[in-house]
């Protein structure tokens, strides 16, 4: 069953997409989106799938423009 976790706003989402974790720990970044797409972002929503069996739980990260267009989704399974 699919829940809202949480939901990042502004420069913190931004820096989320550049540094492809929600975690501030990482040391090495991965970008989830080219940085053109990055620039734009205003929200990022972040999913839980919990579909009950153990491993099939995954994270689904949905990035917002200013008028609330999606602009890009990252799915990562088993966070």
């Amino acid at each position: 069953m699919p829940y809202v976790r949480r939901t990042f706003i502004g420069e913190k989402a931004r820096q989320i997409a550049r540094l492809g974790s929600v975690s501030d720990r990482r040391v090495r970044s991965y970008p989830w989106w080219p940085e053109a797409i990055c620039n734009k972002i205003e929200k990022i929503v972040w999913v839980v799938y919990c579909l009950g069996d153990p491993g099939d739980d995954w994270h689904e990260f949905t990035a917002y423009d200013g008028r609330g267009e999606v602009l890009a989704t990252r799915r990562v399974e088993g966070y």
